[in-house]
């Protein structure tokens, strides 16, 4: 006959190793009459002396002090020789109570409670005598079955059978622990460490957001930290930049954490979930389990994630470069204009509005050897075709025309792209003659700006403040206890058998999804060889995939088309615009509206993140739990360790694992973040920086400023290297063997407890079946007993395996067990 196993705390102990229940050192007020031993009638009549050389025959009367004896037939129940002075401990006072009554032991004296309990002076004396002889092993099973546990507390107890006494101590002494250690470990100590993160990188964003409310320009949208070289000003862009992309994705890996706590079910979830025939994810995180868990989780967790992608995106648009250079002049000549040959300035060639002194400056310039750059046309046409020209601030088309009259041909607008007069690789001047090569004047040495959007940086410390608070609502909910490692689902299992896949041992996520809960046969195992690529469903890797493709394929083909239109010159630095890798929009943009615009790209990459980690996270799901095939393993849990158990800040995903992905992904955020940018660049007047100082400014500066689109072939080319780089290191992971843990033909192959197809918590609640827990009827009296378990396996390392090798009537059966498995035989049935 099955035994049906308490939902509390229980513990098998040989009465040599286990003080008496009536020791002054146990705690009675936690002590339910119902849970203690009553002793059978016939036991009761028996007596023992105290001889122990064996029972005697010769039969006392004796009774309590308050029945009608003289004071020679009653047996003294005092403890005189074990007196000891009791005081009242506050703390028992909100400890919880079952239903049944409880009895403070310093109040009612003690034969009080033995006569309520039934007890007579000679069944205590016969107890005394069997304690002399030895008692045999005693389970203590409360009556009522909860979800919580109530351990029985030896208070001061000292044994040197420490061994037979230390999974009930260890599992007492953690409940004793206080509120504080028990928020600083497990998943709450990983989220407090991570709140923590998340406040220092809110504090600096506030600091910096002081510092920008003191400068004046705070009012028009941005503020410029620093102006000058170019140089300094690169490095500078670097360094906030690979702050910003450590920031954020820390922020980011924090949402995810709380994310996978959130969205990981209670063991009442789970339970409502199998009853109607539903299966939910452990371990990982999951967007399944928004249907089974409550809609307080799912707000918060949407909450979480969404503002830590967002502030990814807005962080890298707070900061942006802009590079104050000189607009260049182009003016179309004859050869004789290098000759100092006269010219007359007429408004119907003058369309750029330039003035006599420049125009003969400009002519000065082109008439000395080494003033100016010689240009073939061709180079001409691909230096000034884009939208601004930061190395030179005029350019001489010099044309094949012959006029004596006039050596000026015309004159352009500053800025003004060469593509407008090309004809099939040719530049024809307007008046048709078409140029032989150009000469280029070299513009004095640019400056650059590092700017800081202050309403940017308000908004993302708001996103950030919405992650920080959504992080530390988990903390304030302090009975949420859900499954969120493998280790917390086995030991709810374990304590809790689930009734929905009993007898299915074998079962695998195919069985379930084709509602095959339960076989009504027993199951043979088949072994293959399992690759961790075998893991994740095919759902998992499309998704994976998708994501990846969704930012690496933009990036290889944004690539390949800059470098194969600029052979010549296809490298530009990172961050740095050119012109010929800068795009104006058609419309009119603001360059807030730019950078949030070249930030969106982030967007994927956090997308990226998550779907890789949860990836990952199910390689190491599957590979921590078939390593209880191989060999005995203590649980690690989330929340409240107990004996032999352990527990640890990371999830799922090892920490060596974890921050490689963080620092990779730092890196391509950095990457990402100089691959594409705005190119903001302010226009300064041609006169005032030309190479004669001397000469003042004869028209208006040109102050239509340019904010486009700029990319950097160099840092598309790092993104697309560490891109690919990440793929083939998740196939790689892929391709890496389980190890096996079970027989085929006397040959070790296979593991029975991998995950195919990813999480189930069916499959994992059908792997977690005592070997006691039988449906009624299948096991003997004698075989029941037999089949008692010594001690709670969930406390002890574990292993899985045959616990029960299956005779020529009855197969074996599978489970954990701290006291030595079997191999699963795939020539033998199991259940």
């Amino acid at each position: 006959m099955g035994r049906k196993r308490s939902d509390t705390h229980t513990s098998m102990m040989e009465s040599s190793r286990r003080p008496s229940i009536w020791a002054g050192s146990l705690r009675r007020d936690h002590i339910r009459l119902g849970d203690l031993p009553d002793e059978e009638g016939a036991e009761r009549s028996q007596m023992y002396t105290s001889s122990k050389s064996g029972p005697s025959s010769r039969q006392n009367s004796f009774a309590w002090p308050f029945h009608r004896h003289t004071t020679s037939e009653a047996l003294s129940t005092t403890r005189s020789s074990h007196f000891t002075l009791r005081t009242w401990q506050p703390r028992t006072f909100f400890r919880p109570h079952d239903d049944t009554a409880s009895i403070d032991r310093s109040i009612v004296p003690d034969y009080v409670v033995n006569f309520i309990r039934g007890e007579t002076p000679e069944t205590l004396a016969m107890k005394k005598e069997r304690k002399k002889w030895g008692q045999h092993g005693v389970e203590v099973t409360p009556h009522r079955e909860t979800f919580a546990s109530f351990p029985i507390e030896y208070g001061h107890h000292y044994s040197q059978s420490a061994d037979a006494t230390r999974d009930l101590n260890t599992f007492s002494s953690w409940s004793r622990k206080s509120g504080l250690r028990r928020h600083i470990t497990g998943w709450r100590g990983g989220v407090i460490f991570n709140c923590l993160i998340s406040f220092i990188i809110l504090l600096a964003g506030i600091i910096c957001l002081i510092l920008v409310i003191a400068e004046a320009k705070l009012l028009s949208g941005e503020s410029a930290i620093y102006t000058g070289d170019c140089t300094t000003a690169d490095h500078i862009n670097y360094g906030i930049h690979i702050v910003v992309s450590v920031c954020g994705i820390a922020i980011l890996s924090g949402a995810n954490y709380v994310f996978q706590i959130l969205s990981s079910p209670t063991r009442r979830e789970v339970t409502v979930a199998h009853e109607n025939k539903r299966w939910l994810d452990v371990g990982i995180p999951s967007i399944r389990n928004f249907k089974h868990i409550s809609s307080f989780r799912v707000v918060v967790a949407v909450i979480v994630l969404l503002s830590a992608v967002a502030s990814q995106v807005i962080y890298n648009a707070v900061i942006f470069t802009t590079r104050n250079i000189v607009n260049y002049d182009v003016l179309f000549v004859t050869q004789s204009f290098l000759d100092h040959a006269p010219f007359t300035i007429d408004t119907k060639i003058n369309e750029g509005d330039l003035s006599d002194l420049d125009i003969i400056s400009l002519q000065d310039s082109a008439s000395q050897a080494g003033e100016m750059t010689n240009i073939t046309s061709t180079t001409c046409l691909q230096q000034f075709s884009g939208i601004f020209q930061p190395s030179f601030n005029a350019v001489l088309l010099i044309t094949d025309s012959t006029s004596t009259d006039n050596s000026l041909i015309w004159t352009s607008e500053s800025g003004t792209q060469l593509t407008t007069f090309a004809s099939n690789n040719d530049i024809t001047a307007p008046d048709g003659s078409k140029v032989q090569y150009c000469l280029a004047r070299t513009s004095v040495p640019q400056t650059c700006s590092v700017n800081l959007n202050g309403p940017l940086l308000g908004i993302a410390a708001l996103l950030n403040l919405a992650t920080l608070i959504s992080m530390a609502v988990i903390l304030a909910r302090s009975s949420f206890a859900p499954l969120v490692t493998l280790g917390d689902a086995i030991r709810s299992f374990l304590r809790h058998p689930d009734p929905t896949t009993a007898n299915a041992a074998l079962l695998t996520k195919k069985d379930v999804r084709q509602g095959h809960w339960a076989f009504s046969e027993a199951q043979y195992f088949f072994p293959a060889t399992h690759y961790w690529f075998q893991t994740p469903s095919l759902p998992r890797w499309a998704l994976t995939f998708f994501s990846w493709t969704a930012i690496g394929a933009p990036t290889a083909v944004a690539l390949g088309l800059m470098i194969s239109g600029h052979l010549d010159d296809p490298l530009t630095l990172f961050g740095v615009a050119t012109s010929q890798f800068s795009f104006s929009l058609p419309s009119t943009i603001s360059t807030a509206q730019m950078a949030l615009l070249t930030a969106l790209p982030q967007l994927l990459l956090s997308v990226l993140y998550l779907v890789i980690n949860a990836h990952l996270t199910t390689y190491f799901l599957s590979y921590e739990l078939s390593l209880f095939a191989l060999s005995p393993r203590s649980l690690r849990v989330s929340s409240q360790p107990a004996g032999e158990q352990t527990t640890s800040l990371f999830l799922t995903l090892p920490r060596p694992v974890s921050w490689a992905l963080l620092a990779w992904f730092a890196a391509m955020g950095f990457s990402l973040s100089q691959a594409v940018f705005p190119g903001t660049v302010k226009f300064l007047p041609p006169s005032s920086t030309s190479t004669t100082p001397s000469v003042p400014p004869q028209h208006p500066p040109n102050t239509a400023d340019v904010v486009a689109v700029s990319f950097s072939t160099q840092a598309l080319l790092s993104l697309l290297a560490l891109l690919t780089a990440l793929i083939l290191a998740v196939l790689a992971l892929g391709c890496r063997r389980t190890q096996a843990a079970s027989l085929a033909s006397g040959e070790v192959t296979g593991n029975p407890l991998v995950l195919r197809g990813g999480a189930c918590s069916a499959v994992i609640s059908a792997k977690c079946h005592h070997h006691d827990i039988v449906p009624p009827g299948q096991l003997a009296p004698e075989e029941t007993a037999a089949a008692v378990p010594t001690g709670e396996p969930w406390l002890r390392s574990i292993a899985w395996g045959v616990v029960e090798e299956g005779t020529s009537g009855r197969p074996g059966r599978c489970g954990f067990s701290a006291d030595g498995v079997g191999c699963v035989d795939a020539g033998k049935t199991y259940v």
